[in-house]
């Protein structure tokens, strides 16, 4: 589940925390990123868990509007609430979900849920039931499709738009704080693949996209770390027309980072890496910066290059029979 992308701004996060503290030991921060890692994980599955808790607040509200109407002993009786459509209050794909045996186990196991936390279930349930998905679903015909399309929706429009959800999940987790919109990406795909007979013991996603991902991730904090003074060299060297003295700590940090990749990860395209890189800093730093980066970086790839400093293996694709 967590991909490159993310483990490169976890990387960041962490190094970033590691030069303002007073703390040099480098495997405190190999800890603080393995445990924001895992933080990360536990946001998917509680997350992931939403879709239950809101699904079912929503049966209970009907059930309550639906006893209301019998012992007003009136069919049309108007209770003023309006009735959850059942793709919201009996959604099959929530239903599977409760169900899940390794969401259930994760939870357990890490003493994660929303017991404490009835308000924010009923924000969402209230947002849910003026939000474009619930439209779009209330104008379709119901079936398994309809349910995994309104959920989906759900994620995309109320989840991540909840105020008081965010707040509350700041508070939760420092490391959360900027995970809920790539989470929530990976949660809109776990219900994609959500069919019908998918059974009870459905694996959902693992904790990383590829099982070198971790190890990627750790080896590229420590080169950072390891060789800070040589990457602020090389660095140095290849600033052009730029007050040196005014860049900002987090250019510095996202170019320490980018070639670090460049050396120690010769699978690795250098266009990707650059890429990548300056993408991060047009979120993670200054306006300026990601031209600054993009061409620092430039400098830095072609003086290499010509040095014969930076090896890069083609990968060989098999080809399919």
């Amino acid at each position: 589940m967590i991909n490159r992308i993310l483990l490169r701004i976890k990387v960041i996060q962490i190094l970033f925390s590691y030069y303002k503290s007073n703390s040099k030991d480098v495997n405190d921060a190999k800890n603080e990123l393995t445990l924001s890692l895992d933080k990360t994980y536990e946001l998917y599955m509680l997350l992931l868990r939403l879709a239950v808790e809101v699904s079912d607040y929503a049966k209970t509200r009907k059930e309550s509007i639906a006893k209301r109407c019998q012992m007003a002993g009136d069919a049309n009786f108007d209770s003023g609430e309006k009735v959850p459509a059942d793709f919201l209050a009996e959604n099959k794909v929530a239903q599977q979900l409760a169900e899940n045996v390794t969401l259930n186990k994760f939870l357990e196991e890490n003493k994660l849920s929303w017991n404490k936390h009835p308000e924010i279930i009923n924000s969402l349930y209230a947002e849910a039931l003026t939000s474009q998905a619930y439209e779009t679903a209330e104008a379709s015909e119901r079936d398994y499709d309809c349910d995994r399309r309104f959920l989906r929706g759900f994620y995309k429009s109320v989840v991540t738009s909840n105020k008081m959800l965010t707040e509350e999940l700041e508070g939760m987790s420092i490391y959360w704080n900027d995970d809920t919109e790539t989470v929530i990406s990976f949660i809109m795909k776990t219900i994609a693949r959500y069919e019908e007979t998918t059974p009870n013991d459905y694996e959902l996603m693992p904790k990383f996209s590829d099982p070198t991902d971790e190890t990627f991730a750790l080896t590229l904090l420590t080169k950072v770390i390891y060789n800070q003074a040589e990457y602020d060299e090389l660095i140095m060297t290849h600033i052009k027309n730029w007050d040196k003295e005014r860049i900002a700590f987090m250019d510095k940090i996202i170019l320490q980072t980018a070639i670090a990749e460049l050396f120690a990860f010769p699978h690795i395209p250098i266009v990707v890496t650059m890429n990548e890189y300056v993408e991060l800093s047009k979120y993670y730093s200054t306006p300026r910066s990601s031209t600054f980066i993009n061409g620092v970086l430039d400098a830095i790839v072609k003086d290499l290059k010509e040095q014969n400093k930076l090896t890069k293996v083609a990968v060989i694709t098999p080809k399919t029979r």
